[in-house]
C-alpha cells in the first residue's frame, strides 16, 4: 500500500494505447491518496513511456535462465530402441545436444551422424527448438547408429548455446547419463517333445526394437525356412505350428533356429530354399538332410560379415521312447547297474545286449521288465563282460524304439584308463539341507553353475554324439536349467525336466563365447540301503560317443540309515590298486611325514599328493610333512610286516597300515570325489609316478 500523501513516481509502459502515445511530453502531476485514488492537489509524477515494445526484453531480464534434460524410461536401453529426450530451456530459443561416451570424440558428437561438434558452429550440433512454454523434446532413434555405438555408458549434454564440452564456461547446460546395451534374444517353446496333431509354440523376447525375427525349422523331409514373425512393441513374439501342420510330421529330431537381425536388417536371408549372406556361397538348404542344413545355416550366421544373433533349439516327434540314464565307465571286478525310463506299459519286456565296439561280438544279452513307474534296471558284473570298450543296446519287443550308449570297462593291464579330462568345470554347487544331514524321504535341493572351458563337440554338427549327460539318484527328480551365453540368459524361462537323467548335446551347447549352465535339481532322498547314491552325476561324451576319461563329476551322499563308512582305528586297511586317502585331522607327532608309507609295497609307484595350486598330483618325498585337510593317493599291495615305529599287530588279509588320522575312500579311478561320503567339486585325475 502507498503511504499516506506519498509522492510516487510511477513508470507505466504502454504499447497499444494511442491516447497515451500522443500525450504531451511534459509530465502531468496527479495526486494519489492512501486509498490509491486521486486526491486533490497532492503531487504524484506519472511518466508515460512511448518507446516501442521489445518482446525479447522480458526473457533477457530473467537473469541468465536455466536448461534441464531427462531421458524417458529407466535410463537403460537396447541399441535399436528410440529414446525420448526432453527438458526446459529458459536461457535461449534453441537447445543444442551432443553426446560423449566410449570411442566418441572427446568434446562430443551430434546425435544424428556422430560427427564431432564445434563451438559456435550451430550446424554441427543436434538442434531442438524451444516451445513457447520453454519446453523442448527430441526423439532419438538409436537404430540408425547401432552399428557405430558400443554397449556402455554415455552422457548427453543439453546446452543453451552451440558450445562443445571444452567450452561450456559461462553458458547454461545440463546432462543426463544413459546405458546402452546390445540387443538380446531369449526364447521358450512348448517342450522337448511333440505329439503329432498337437500345437507347438515357439516364442520369446527380442530387445532392440526389431520389426521381426526369423524362425527356421529342419526335420525329416520338412523345412520351414526364414519365417518372419512380427515382434510386438514390448519385444515379445510367438510362432505356432498348428496341429494340422504337426499331424503329418515324421518321428525324429527337429532342429530350430531363432534369428535376431540385430542392426541393419537380417544378415542371412532365404529365397526359394537358397540362403545367402555377405561372404558366403549361396546354398540350397532343401537339398540337404536336416542336420546338415542346420549346420550350414549356423555356419552362415557365425560369419564375421553377419552381426545377427541366434538361439538353437530342438524337439522330438515321437509317440513312444526308451531312455538310458547316464552310464559311466566301469572298473573291472565290480558290479554295476544300468537304469532308464520308457513310455511303454509296465510289465513290458525289453531286450538288451552288450557288444564289443570294435568287433561287434555280443558279450552278454538278456531281458528286463518295466516297473509300475515306467522305470527299468539291469544289474551286471564286469567280470562276466571283461575289460574293453562296449555298446549297450536296449529295445522294445516290437522293435520300433531302442536306445544305445557306449561305455568302457577299465583294468590296469589289458584296458588301462587313458589320460583325459572334460572340457567343463563345476564352478559352484549348493545343497539344501547339507549333504551330511539328509534323511530318506526328505526333500533335497541343489543349485549349481557349470562353465564350459571348451566346446562340447563342434557347433556345426547338430547330429554328433558330443554331449554332457546329467543324472541323479533322488526320487521324483525335478530338473531345470538355463544357458547363459556371454552374460545373457537365452531361455525366457528355465527348461524343466522330470526324468532321472537328461542330455545336453553339442547342438544345445555349441555357442561361441562364454557359456555357462545354470542347473537346479530337487527331489526326495532315496531310502536307506540304496547302493552308493549320487545326488548329481555329470559325464561328457566325445566325438566317438564314448565317455571322455576323467570327465565324470560325481556328488555322492549317504542317506541317514545307510551303513556309513566305519571310522578307522590305528590300522588303515589298504586295497590292492590305487587307494584314495584323506587326512581329516592332524597326525601323531613322529608319524606325520611320508615315511609312514615306507613299508607299503607300491610296486615302484609314488605316493601322490594333490596340489590344489596347479590342480594336479605330485609325488611325495619321504620327508614331506602330511598336514590335515590333504588328499593322497597310493598303490597298495598286501604287506606282511609294517615297519617300526608302527603298530606290530598282525595285518588284515588285504594289508593294513597304521596311519592314525587318515581315512581311506573307495576306488576313485575317475578322480577324487568318487569315494562314498567324500564328495569333491570339480575333476581331478590320478597321475602315476612315471608321469610326474
Amino acid at each position: 500500500m502507498i503511504p499516506d500523501r506519498a509522492k510516487v513516481s510511477v513508470v507505466i509502459v504502454v504499447a497499444l494505447l494511442a491516447a497515451l502515445i500522443v500525450a504531451p511530453a511534459a509530465a502531468e502531476e496527479i495526486i494519489v491518496n492512501s486509498a490509491g485514488t486521486l486526491a486533490g492537489d497532492e503531487d504524484c509524477n506519472l511518466t508515460v513511456n512511448t518507446s516501442p515494445l521489445s518482446y525479447d526484453e522480458p526473457k533477457a531480464e530473467a537473469a541468465e535462465g536455466a536448461v534441464t534434460i531427462t531421458a524417458s524410461g529407466t535410463g537403460v536401453y537396447y541399441l535399436g530402441e528410440e529414446i525420448t529426450l526432453s527438458g526446459t530451456n529458459t536461457a535461449s530459443d534453441t537447445t543444442y545436444l551432443f553426446l560423449t561416451g566410449p570411442n566418441l570424440g572427446t568434446n562430443g558428437v551430434n546425435l544424428t551422424r556422430l560427427a564431432p561438434v564445434k563451438s559456435n558452429d550451430s550446424g554441427s550440433f543436434t538442434r531442438v527448438a524451444v516451445n513457447a512454454d520453454d519446453t523442448w523434446s527430441y526423439k532419438w532413434s538409436t537404430a540408425d547408429l547401432a552399428w557405430a555405438l558400443d554397449a556402455g555408458t554415455y552422457t548427453i549434454y543439453a546446452v543453451s548455446q552451440p558450445r562443445s564440452k571444452d567450452s561450456l564456461t559461462g553458458v547454461r547446460f545440463a546432462t543426463t547419463s544413459i546405458v546402452l546395451r546390445a540387443p538380446t534374444l531369449s526364447v521358450w517353446t512348448s517342450g522337448a517333445t511333440l505329439t503329432p496333431g498337437d500345437d507347438y509354440r515357439i516364442g520369446g523376447i527380442a530387445t532392440g526394437a526389431p520389426d521381426a525375427v526369423q524362425i527356421w525349422i529342419f526335420g525329416k523331409n520338412y523345412y520351414k525356412l526364414g519365417v518372419l514373425v512380427a515382434v510386438e512393441s514390448d519385444g515379445s513374439f510367438e510362432y505356432v505350428l498348428t496341429g494340422a501342420e504337426t499331424s503329418d510330421l515324421a518321428k525324429g529330431q527337429y532342429y530350430v533356429v531363432v534369428q535376431h537381425p540385430m542392426y541393419g536388417g537380417f544378415g542371412v536371408t532365404e529365397v526359394n530354399g537358397v540362403i545367402s549372406a555377405q561372404g558366403i556361397t549361396p546354398v540350397d538348404l532343401k537339398r540337404l538332410q536336416a542336420p546338415d542344413a542346420a549346420s550350414v545355416l549356423i555356419n552362415a550366421l557365425d560369419s564375421p560379415y553377419v552381426d545377427d544373433t541366434y538361439i538353437k533349439l530342438s524337439f522330438t516327434v515321437d509317440g513312444s521312447w526308451i531312455r538310458i540314464d547316464g552310464l559311466s565307465d566301469q572298473t573291472y571286478g565290480e558290479t554295476f547297474r544300468i537304469t532308464g525310463t520308457t513310455s511303454y506299459s509296465p510289465g513290458t519286456v525289453l531286450g538288451y545286449w552288450i557288444a564289443a565296439q570294435d568287433s561287434g561280438a555280443v558279450s552278454l544279452s538278456g531281458e528286463t521288465v518295466i516297473s509300475d513307474n515306467g522305470e527299468w534296471s539291469i544289474d551286471l558284473d564286469t567280470t562276466a563282460i571283461g575289460p574293453g570298450a562296449y555298446a549297450f543296446h536296449i529295445s522294445a519287443p516290437d522293435g520300433q524304439e531302442s536306445a544305445t550308449v557306449l561305455f568302457d570297462i577299465y583294468d590296469d593291464i589289458t584296458h588301462p584308463l587313458p589320460p583325459g579330462g572334460g572340457s567343463y568345470r563345476v564352478e559352484r554347487v549348493g545343497v539344501t539341507p547339507s549333504l551330511d544331514s539328509l534323511s530318506p524321504g526328505e526333500e533335497v535341493a541343489l543349485n549349481g553353475i557349470i562353465r564350459l572351458d571348451g566346446a562340447i563337440g563342434h557347433p556345426y554338427s547338430p547330429s554328433g554324439p558330443e554331449c554332457l549327460e546329467f543324472a541323479t539318484d533322488v526320487k521324483a527328480p525335478r530338473w531345470s536349467y538355463n544357458l547363459k551365453v556371454d552374460g545373457n540368459l537365452i531361455y525366457t524361462e528355465p527348461v524343466a525336466i522330470t526324468s532321472r537323467s537328461f542330455t545336453l548335446s553339442n547342438w544345445d551347447l555349441g555357442y561361441r563365447g562364454d557359456v555357462r549352465i545354470y542347473l537346479s535339481l530337487s527331489g526326495a532322498v532315496p531310502e536307506a540301503g540304496t547302493e552308493d547314491p549320487a545326488l548329481l552325476r555329470i559325464l561328457q561324451r566325445g566325438a566317438d560317443g564314448r565317455i571322455i576319461p576323467g570327465s565324470e563329476h560325481r556328488l555322492a551322499f549317504t542317506p541317514a540309515g545307510n551303513d556309513p563308512v566305519q571310522p578307522f582305528g590305528d590300522n588303515l586297511t589298504l586295497s590292492p590298486g590305487w587307494n584314495f586317502i584323506s587326512i581329516p585331522r592332524p597326525l601323531a607327532a613322529g608319524n606325520d611325514t611320508a615315511m609312514i608309507f615306507a613299508g607299503i609295497n607300491t610296486t615302484g609307484r609314488s605316493v601322490l599328493r594333490y596340489n590344489t595350486t596347479i590342480r594336479d598330483w605330485t609325488a611325495l618325498a619321504p620327508a614331506d610333512r602330511l598336514p590335515p585337510l590333504e588328499v593322497l593317493d597310493l598303490l597298495g599291495r598286501p604287506c606282511d610286516d609294517p615297519p617300526e615305529p608302527l603298530d606290530r599287530s598282525p595285518p588284515p588279509a588285504r594289508g593294513a597300515h597304521p596311519l592314525g588320522g587318515l581315512e581311506r575312500h573307495r576306488d576313485h579311478r575317475h578322480g577324487p570325489g568318487n569315494g562314498k561320503g567324500y564328495p569333491l567339486l570339480g575333476q581331478q585325475r590320478v597321475v602315476d609316478s612315471d608321469r610326474v
